[in-house]
C-alpha cells in the first residue's frame, strides 16, 4: 500500500497526544465507543469470609500445624485426611488458621460448610465456591452458566488443570472442607446429594484433601464404598481446646443476654436466627425499626464470640458485611429458646420480602432477598413462596443483575421441581409455571454465536471456550458449536481434549428430540468427529445412521472431504459414492439439487474433476447449478489447474445470467464472483459484481472481490473495494479479510488500523445475527494481528440387497395387515436380511393376535425370536428382540414377553455407541408399554442417556398410563424439556392447569 494512502487511512489533519501505559489515545476524528476492559479474570472473596470465621491467634495447636504442613507434602502419606473432633474442640480455628497461613509451596482451596450462613451448606454453594477460587487461581473467568447438571463436570476439571498448574510450579494443592457434618445436602429429598459425595475419589498427583467435622452423623449413603472417606485410617483425632472451652463458656454468658436482656438484643438475635444469617446492619434496621448506627453499636458490643460477620456474596468488593452466629452450637442454643418467636420472626421477614416484591425488586434490593431467603424457605418447607420466588421474573432479572448470570436463579427453579417431583401428586401448575420460567431463562441465553467459542480457542483460553459453547441452551446450536469448537481444538494441537468435546457434541445430538434438528446436527457433527476424534469409522457411522437423506448426503460429503486430508483418498471416492446414491434418493427436486451440489467439491477433493463437472452440471436448477460449478472452479484453482477453472467460471458465469429470478440469480452471481476472484480473474470478477442489483448480496460479493485482492497482494484496490461497500457486513467481511492478508504480509500495524475500521462497521450492523457472525470473525482477525486483549472484548437409497430386504419387509407388514397371512409369510421368508426378515414376522404376530389366530401366532413368534437370536449386530438384535416382545404381548404371551424384554434389555445395553443403545433402549420402553409393562417401561426409560429420547420414551408411557401415573411422569419430565411438548398430555389430565397459565400469560 503506498505511503500516502497509509497515511490518508489512518488520520487526517490531526494534532498530538500522549498517555501513559494502558490508555487510548486518538488524535483525530473517533466515532463510536471504546472498549478497553477485557472479560475478567475470576476473583474470590471467600479469604475475607475465612478471616471471619476465627479472626484471633491460634493458641496450643503447633503439633496439629505442623502434621498438617507434613501431609501436604507426603509422597508416602494417604491423599486423605480427616480431622475429628467434637463440639467446641477448635476445628473451624484450626482449619481457618490452616487455610489463612499455608505452608510454603501450598496452595490451599477451601470450603467452610455451616447452616449459621443462608445457602453455604450444600453441595452447590460448595461447587460454585470451590469452582470460584479454581478459575482465580488457573487465570480464568468463572464458566457461564453453572447449573447443578453441569458444576460436578466443571469442579472435577478445574481441580485436574489447578493441580498440574501447581505441579508444575514445584507446589502441592490442597483443598479443605471443613464441617463435613453440617451439610444439609443429604437431608433435603431423596434426589439430594452430599458435598462428600462430590470429593474426587482418585486424587491427581500432587492434590492433598482434608476434611474436618464431628464423627457423627457417618459417611453419607451416596459416598461409595470404595471412597477415601470410608477408610477409617486417614481419620485424626482432635482433642477439645482448653482455649476454645474459655471462648464457648464467653458466648453462652453473651448469647443469654441477648436472650433474656433488652427487647432490642433479643430482636435482633431473633431475626439473625429466624433469617439463618446473611442479613446486613442496614436489613436488621430495616426490619427492627432502629437505625443502622444504633444496630451495628450493638453488634459490636457482642461480635466476635456470639455474632460472626462476613463478606456478601453478592458485593464482595465493596465490603458488604452480613452477620451470623459464631458457632453452630449457638444457632442450635438460641434457635431452641426462642422456639416460639421463630414465627414470628419468619412472618415479618416474609412481610419484609413481599414489600420488595411489590415494588418490583428495585435496585436496592437487600442481598437477603435474593440469596439467603430462598435457602430460608427451603428449610422451612414452604414450598409455595419457593415457586413464587424462583418464578418472579423481576426478581431474576435482578438476581441476574447482582450476580452476572443466571446460576442461582436455575438452582432455585431445580430445588423447586425436585421437590415437587418427590410429591405423591405432583403439582403441575406449579411445574408448568417453573419450566416455562426456566425456558425464559435459556432462551435468553440462546443468542450466543455459535462461532464464538472457536475463537476462545484462537485465544488460548479452551476452558472459556468450552464454557461459552456449554451455555448454549439451544441444544442444535450447542451441538454446532461444539463441533466447530472441536475442530479448533484440533488446529491448536489440543487433541484429547477434542475427542472430549466431539463425545459430549455427539451426546447433544442424540438428546435432540426433534428428528430433524437432530440430523441437521449429526450432519454438522460428522467432520469433527473425523477430524478430532480420529475415528473415520465412527463418524461414517454416526453418518449412515441419520435417517434424513438430504442430511445424511451432507454428512457424507463432509466425511469424504475429511478422509481426503486424512489422505485416504480410496475411502473417500467410496464415501462420495455412496454419498451420490442417497442424493438421488430425495424424492423433492430442490433438496436433491442442494444434496448434488454439495458432492461437487468431495469429488472435486478426490481428484475426480470430470466427475464433479458432470454432477454438477447435471443439476436442473439453474441457481444451484450455477454455485455448483463456482465451487468446481474455486477447487480447481486450490488444485493448480487454473486454465479449466477459467473455463468452468465461464460456464457458471452463463449459467447464473440466465437465471430468471433476481435473488437466485445475484447468489449464483455473488458465488461466481468469489470463484473469478480465487483464480486471479479480478477484473472480471468486479464486473461481475456490478451486475448484482440486490445491495446485500452485491456487499458479499464485492466483499469476496476484495478478499482475494488481498490474498493477491494487491492492498490498494482491496483497500478500495471495501471502501466502496455500502452494505455493513460486506464491508466487515472485506476490511477483515484484508487485514488478515496483512497479517500474513507481517504488516500488524497497519491490520490493527483497518481492523479498527472493521470493528466500526460490525457496530453499524443492524440484524442481530449477521452482527454476532461479524463480531466472532473480528475477534478471530484481531487475534491473528496479535490484538489478543481486543479479541477478548470482541469475542443408498439403491436398490441392492439391503434395501430391496427393507422393501419387502414393508410388504410383508402391508400383507399381514390387510390379512393376507399366507402371502406375508412368504414374502417374509424370501427375505435375506436377519433384520428386516424379523421385522415382517413380527408384523405378521401383529396381524394374527388380532385376527384372533393365537396359535399361528406364537409360532410365528418362534420363528422370529430364532430369527433375531442370528442376529450378529447388537443394535439391529436389540430392536429385533424388542420388536418380538410385542409380539408376543399381543398374543397374550406375557410370561414369554417378560423373558424376551430381559434379553432385549442385556443386548441393548451392551452396545457401545451411546446413541445407538439409547434407540434400542427406547424401542424396548415403546414394547414393554404396549405390553402393559408400565413399570418396566419407566424403569428403562428413566435410565436413558439422552433426554430427549428419555423423555418421547415417557410420553408413550404416559399415553398408556393411569392419571395418578401419568401426573407423576409429566411432572418430571417438565424438569428435562420444554413445556409446549406436553401440553397436550397436560390438558387431557388437568384442564385447568392450562387455562391458569393462558391467562397468567395473557395478563402479562
Amino acid at each position: 500500500m503506498s505511503e500516502d494512502r497509509r497515511v490518508r487511512s489512518v488520520v487526517r489533519g490531526t494534532g498530538s497526544a500522549t498517555a501513559g501505559a494502558g490508555s487510548y489515545v486518538v488524535t483525530g476524528a473517533h466515532h463510536g465507543d471504546v472498549h478497553l476492559a477485557a472479560l475478567p479474570v475470576a476473583r474470590s472473596a471467600y479469604l475475607e469470609q475465612v478471616e471471619q470465621i476465627f479472626p484471633w491467634h491460634l493458641v496450643g495447636r503447633d503439633a496439629e500445624l505442623t502434621e498438617l504442613a507434613e501431609f501436604c507434602i507426603s509422597e508416602n502419606l494417604p491423599g486423605y485426611a480427616w480431622w475429628q473432633g467434637p463440639a467446641w474442640a477448635g476445628k473451624s480455628a484450626l482449619m481457618a488458621t490452616f487455610v489463612l497461613h499455608p505452608p510454603p509451596r501450598v496452595r490451599v482451596v477451601s470450603f467452610f460448610i455451616t447452616a449459621r450462613y443462608a445457602g453455604q451448606s450444600d453441595r452447590t454453594a460448595f461447587a460454585e465456591i470451590v469452582i470460584e477460587q479454581l478459575s482465580e487461581l488457573l487465570g480464568q473467568p468463572m464458566p457461564s452458566l453453572l447449573t447443578e447438571a453441569t458444576q460436578r463436570g466443571w469442579l472435577s476439571r478445574l481441580l485436574k488443570e489447578a493441580t498440574r498448574l501447581c505441579r508444575e510450579a514445584g507446589e502441592h494443592l490442597v483443598l479443605v472442607v471443613d464441617g463435613l457434618d453440617e451439610d444439609r445436602g443429604v437431608r433435603v429429598g431423596s434426589d439430594a446429594h452430599s458435598i462428600a459425595a462430590l470429593l474426587p475419589a482418585a486424587l491427581p498427583d500432587g492434590l492433598r484433601v482434608v476434611v474436618a467435622g464431628r464423627p457423627n452423623p457417618p459417611v453419607p449413603a451416596d459416598v461409595p464404598g470404595w471412597h477415601p472417606l470410608r477408610d477409617p485410617a486417614i481419620v485424626r483425632p482432635l482433642s477439645a481446646s482448653p482455649h476454645a472451652q474459655i471462648v464457648r463458656d464467653d458466648a453462652e454468658r453473651e448469647l443469654d443476654h441477648l436472650l433474656y436482656g433488652r427487647a432490642d438484643d433479643r430482636n435482633l438475635l431473633g431475626f439473625v436466627v429466624a433469617a439463618g444469617g446473611g442479613l446486613s446492619s442496614k436489613d436488621l434496621a430495616e426490619l427492627t425499626g432502629l437505625s443502622t448506627d444504633l444496630v451495628n453499636k450493638q453488634l459490636r458490643a457482642v461480635s466476635g464470640r456470639t455474632f460472626s460477620s462476613r463478606v456478601s456474596r453478592l458485593q464482595p468488593h465493596d465490603g458488604a458485611k452480613v452477620f451470623v452466629l459464631a458457632h453452630e452450637e449457638l444457632q442450635l442454643t438460641a434457635a431452641a429458646a426462642l422456639i416460639e418467636d421463630l414465627p414470628g420472626y419468619r412472618d415479618q421477614l416474609h412481610a419484609w420480602a413481599n414489600r420488595y416484591r411489590d415494588q418490583g425488586w428495585p435496585g436496592d434490593t437487600p442481598d437477603y432477598l435474593l440469596r439467603g431467603y430462598y435457602r430460608l424457605l427451603l428449610v422451612t418447607g414452604d414450598l409455595p413462596r419457593m415457586v413464587a420466588c424462583a418464578t418472579d421474573l423481576a426478581r431474576l432479572d435482578r438476581m441476574l443483575d447482582s450476580t452476572g448470570g443466571d446460576a442461582a436463579a436455575l438452582a432455585e427453579i431445580i430445588g423447586c421441581q425436585s421437590i415437587i417431583c418427590e410429591q405423591d401428586e405432583p403439582d403441575l401448575y406449579a411445574m408448568v409455571r417453573l419450566a416455562l420460567t426456566r425456558e425464559h431463562l435459556a432462551d435468553r441465553n440462546s443468542h450466543i454465536p455459535i462461532a464464538l467459542p472457536a475463537v476462545w480457542v484462537t485465544l488460548s483460553n479452551s476452558i472459556r471456550a468450552e464454557a461459552l459453547a456449554r451455555s448454549i441452551t439451544d441444544l442444535a446450536k450447542q451441538c454446532r458449536a461444539l463441533a466447530g469448537l472441536a475442530l479448533a481444538l484440533v488446529a491448536a494441537g489440543e487433541l484429547d481434549r477434542a475427542r472430549v468435546i466431539v463425545d459430549r457434541a455427539e451426546t447433544v445430538a442424540r438428546s435432540i428430540s426433534a428428528p430433524g434438528e437432530q440430523a441437521v446436527a449429526l450432519a454438522g457433527l460428522v467432520p469433527a468427529l473425523a477430524a478430532a476424534a480420529s475415528e473415520l469409522d465412527r463418524a461414517e457411522a454416526v453418518a449412515r445412521s441419520i435417517t434424513y437423506p438430504d442430511r445424511q448426503a451432507e454428512a457424507l460429503a463432509g466425511l469424504a472431504l475429511a478422509l481426503v486430508a486424512a489422505g485416504e483418498l480410496d475411502r473417500a471416492r467410496v464415501i462420495v459414492d455412496r454419498a451420490e446414491t442417497v442424493a438421488r434418493s430425495i424424492p423433492d427436486p430442490s433438496v436433491r439439487a442442494r444434496a448434488r451440489a454439495e458432492l461437487v467439491p468431495a469429488l472435486a477433493g478426490t481428484g475426480e474433476f470430470d466427475r464433479a463437472k458432470m454432477v454438477a452440471r447435471s443439476i436442473p436448477t439453474p441457481g444451484v447449478r450455477a454455485e455448483a460449478l463456482a465451487a468446481l472452479a474455486s477447487a480447481l484453482v486450490a488444485a493448480g489447474e487454473l486454465d479449466r477453472a477459467r473455463v468452468i467460471a465461464e460456464h457458471a458465469e452463463t449459467v447464473a445470467r440466465s437465471i430468471p429470478t433476481p435473488g437466485e440469480r445475484a447468489r449464483a452471481l455473488a458465488a461466481l464472483a468469489s470463484a473469478l476472484a480465487a483464480a486471479g480473474e479480478l477484473d472480471r470478477a468486479k464486473r461481475v459484481v456490478h451486475v448484482i442489483r440486490d445491495p446485500g448480496v452485491r456487499g458479499w460479493a464485492m466483499a469476496g472481490l476484495a478478499s482475494g485482492l488481498a490474498a493477491a497482494g494487491d492492498f490498494d484496490r482491496a483497500e478500495a473495494v471495501a471502501s466502496s461497500i455500502t452494505h455493513p457486513p460486506g464491508q466487515a467481511r472485506a476490511l477483515m479479510a484484508l487485514a488478515s492478508a496483512l497479517v500474513e504480509a507481517g504488516d500488524l500495524g497497519l491490520a490493527q488500523v483497518i481492523l479498527l475500521r472493521a470493528d466500526a462497521a460490525v457496530r453499524s450492523i443492524a440484524r442481530p445475527n449477521e452482527h454476532d457472525e461479524a463480531q466472532v470473525a473480528l475477534a478471530s482477525t484481531a487475534a491473528r494481528a496479535g490484538d489478543f486483549a481486543w479479541a477478548e472484548r470482541v469475542a443408498r437409497f439403491t436398490y441392492g440387497p439391503y434395501d430391496q430386504a427393507r422393501v419387502l419387509a414393508g410388504l410383508a407388514s402391508g400383507l399381514a395387515a390387510a390379512g393376507d397371512f399366507d402371502r406375508a409369510e412368504a414374502v417374509a421368508d424370501s427375505i435375506t436380511y436377519p433384520y428386516e426378515q424379523a421385522l415382517a414376522l413380527v408384523a405378521l404376530v401383529s396381524a394374527l393376535a388380532a385376527s384372533g389366530d393365537l396359535d399361528r401366532a406364537r409360532v410365528i413368534a418362534d420363528r422370529a425370536e430364532a430369527v433375531a437370536g442370528s442376529i450378529t449386530y447388537p443394535y439391529e438384535q436389540a430392536r429385533a428382540f424388542a420388536a418380538v416382545v410385542s409380539a408376543l404381548a399381543a398374543s397374550g404371551d406375557l410370561d414369554r414377553a417378560r423373558v424376551i424384554a430381559d434379553r432385549a434389555e442385556t443386548v441393548a445395553r451392551s452396545i457401545p455407541a451411546r446413541g445407538e443403545q439409547a434407540e434400542a433402549l427406547a424401542a424396548l420402553v415403546s414394547a414393554l408399554a404396549a405390553g402393559g409393562d408400565l413399570d418396566g417401561a419407566e424403569t428403562v426409560a428413566r435410565s436413558l442417556p439422552y433426554v430427549g429420547v428419555r423423555v418421547e420414551t415417557i410420553q408413550a408411557i404416559v399415553r398408556r398410563a393411569d392419571v395418578r401415573r401419568a401426573r407423576r411422569l409429566i411432572a418430571w419430565a417438565l424438569t428435562e424439556i420444554r413445556s409446549a411438548e406436553l401440553l397436550v398430555r397436560i390438558a387431557k389430565i388437568e384442564p385447568a392447569v392450562i387455562i391458569r397459565i393462558a391467562d397468567e400469560i395473557a395478563a402479562r
